[in-house]
């Protein structure tokens, strides 16, 4: 299974706008599962791997990061003095230097991968923004439309975010206006 990364791109617009999250937001999510996708099929577990995606023409870029030694014990986290000097001129030992690679395709467990990814991160951001526009609101009262009652449970439509209103903290609401989907306070 092949990634198609020009497809993504466009993609990553429109989870932006549909999710109502800023395009950055998203983009860094996707670069993140990338890495996480790129570490699956091409390195190490514990690597230290930042991706960069051009949404422009969906080139994808992976840049590992290497510790420059003295001698290499292990070549997934170490880079010789000499090597890294050719990348960077005034590198010394104990510095880190990032090897860029050109990330053309993904096999299928590391594309898996990166979607769980990418569904796990756009539902956090997706809760932050949410949380962030209604931390300032608590213990004030806000209109809700109440769309289902449960038991003892009221459940409220808050725009963006959903509710639950517990019993004790409901005061002249009938039940009535709450079966019927009516506005409280």
């Amino acid at each position: 299974m092949d990634m198609d990364f020009k497809q993504l791109a466009v993609a990553i617009q429109a989870i932006a706008e549909e999710k109502n999250l800023p395009e950055d937001t998203v983009k860094e999510v996707v670069e993140q599962a990338l890495a996480a996708a790129y570490r699956r099929d091409y390195g190490e577990r514990e690597q230290e791997v930042r991706v960069s995606m051009n949404l422009h023409s969906g080139e994808v870029d992976a840049y590992v990061s290497k510790e420059v030694v003295e001698k290499v014990g292990d070549e997934d986290f170490e880079i010789s003095l000499v090597d890294a000097k050719k990348l960077k001129k005034e590198a010394a030992i104990g510095d880190f230097v990032e090897l860029h690679e050109k990330v053309t395709t993904f096999g299928r467990v590391a594309a898996q991968t990166a979607k769980q990814v990418i569904l796990q991160r756009l539902r956090e951001a997706e809760r932050e923004i949410v949380l962030a526009e209604y931390e300032d609101k608590i213990g004030t009262v806000i209109n809700a439309m109440v769309t289902r009652v449960e038991g003892m449970i009221v459940r409220l439509e808050l725009g963006k975010a959903q509710g639950i209103m517990p019993k004790a903290n409901r005061s002249r609401v009938s039940a009535t206006t709450q079966a019927n989907g009516s506005r409280c306070s």
